[in-house]
């Protein structure tokens, strides 16, 4: 199948095409809601940026906790109940703020205790996506899937949502987390009308503890995997993670722009990821995978070298149009990998420790983030971050150790496993 035609025919398949429908619509309310909770907070704080990175850290403290539990639970129930709960769950939450924003009692602490329980059901949503897809997706139309992600999350999402974000917030901050709510409704119906999937077949009754070790120690045997994570801790906690929090107080304090640059940044954000999706979607994953994915994610990292210079609105805007694509592009063959290389009764857990490790001093980075930006301003924490965040992916990619995973697709005749067969002779 030529990858111009992998994407539709993504959409030629029901649940398929359900599941990135539906969570597409999801993900417009969580554009919309991220800049509403991001202008909310502030003005709720005063304009602290220690407070917004206290926020932030709140929801993802508990998603990266509870990961490897929820990875856990993944492989033992349907991943897609997993998905309806959690959904579910957060629709009741927003609506709960809303309601404490009309009464208007809303206060920080409600604020902090929203986060902590929004990201207690993200910690068993990130691994049950991963590890539903290859349940509902065929083999060949996975590199497709991956790619068409971002790029209907990231033009829907991601320009639309942060667009019409800012529209709403700057009307009602109330409307706007309302109609995040309805979207995880949404989200919810779409995964109902799909079809029921089992759960994980497990050979032998196991304790949680022990399923979580078996994902532990498969993904510490196998180098390719953990240096990575581990690379990309250090880029998650310092630079992409913050910058969601930073860039907006940088825009609006800094800068003193209109609130609608914060969601403009994010609709940037959303057109850069959205070429890379297409582009990483629409030709072949490359042979020399680990360097491709790190050479992008690399890239993505001095780009915050432009927030560092920065004087104007327009210049800020150049980081999300070059980092989107680098972090998509790279993700897109990271998932890929993952859903080829790892057996499926495990790939739950994997994408736990993935999750966990990956995110796993964010929270960390956020508190910093924020003091420090505090104390020295933005632009002089995104020179100091982004050079030392590049430095594991020039590590990694120069080492052959690594690498090696990729070694079997440099040899002669070597083709991909969705090819077609080469005809006698060839």
């Amino acid at each position: 199948m030529k990858k111009s035609s992998a994407f539709l025919a993504v959409f030629s398949h029901r649940d398929p095409a359900l599941l990135i429908t539906g969570q597409s619509i999801s993900n417009f309310g969580d554009g919309v809601a991220n800049v509403a909770l991001t202008l909310l907070v502030l003005e709720t704080t005063h304009q602290n940026p220690a407070q917004l990175g206290l926020f932030a850290a709140a929801r993802m403290a508990p998603t990266v906790i509870l990961l490897l539990f929820g990875g856990a639970l993944v492989d033992r129930v349907s991943r897609r109940l997993v998905l309806l709960t959690s959904d579910l769950v957060r629709m009741a939450l927003t609506a709960g703020l809303v309601v404490l924003m009309l009464t208007h009692v809303l206060a920080f602490w409600h604020l902090l205790v929203f986060a902590a329980l929004f990201g207690t059901f993200d910690a068993a949503f990130f691994p049950a996506f991963s590890a539903l897809i290859p349940e509902v997706v065929a083999e060949e139309l996975r590199p497709a899937f991956n790619a068409l992600r971002p790029i209907a999350n990231n033009v829907i999402g991601g320009v639309l949502g942060y667009t019409a974000g800012a529209i709403f917030a700057a009307w009602s901050t109330s409307l706007a987390i309302t109609i995040d709510s309805l979207t995880f409704l949404a989200s919810a119906a779409a995964l109902v009308s799909m079809r029921p999937t089992a759960a994980p077949f497990r050979a032998e009754a196991t304790s949680i503890l022990s399923d979580i070790h078996e994902g532990v120690r498969f993904t510490f045997s196998h180098r390719w995997i953990w240096t990575t994570l581990l690379g990309v801790t250090l880029s998650n906690a310092f630079i992409f993670t913050p910058m969601g929090v930073l860039v907006p107080y940088f825009l609006v304090h800094d800068l003193h722009s209109h609130k609608v640059s914060v969601g403009i940044f994010g609709a940037m954000f959303g057109v850069g990821a959205v070429v890379g999706a297409y582009v990483v979607g629409s030709r072949p994953l490359p042979r020399r995978r680990i360097r491709t994915m790190w050479g992008m994610w690399t890239i993505g990292c001095l780009a915050a070298l432009i927030v560092s210079a920065a004087t104007n609105v327009w210049e800020v805007m150049l980081f999300p149009l070059i980092t989107g694509p680098c972090i998509v592009y790279g993700g897109t063959i990271w998932d890929t990998m993952l859903q080829q290389e790892v057996p499926k009764e495990i790939l739950g857990r994997v994408s736990s420790v993935d999750w966990f490790v990956s995110l796993g001093i964010s929270p960390l980075g956020l508190l910093l983030a924020g003091q420090l930006t505090g104390m020295f301003g933005t632009a002089n924490y995104f020179l100091v971050a982004s050079l030392v965040c590049a430095i594991p992916g020039l590590i990694i990619m120069a080492s052959r150790r690594i690498n090696a995973v990729d070694a079997p697709r440099l040899e002669p005749g070597w083709r991909p496993p969705d090819a077609s067969p080469l005809p006698d002779g060839a």
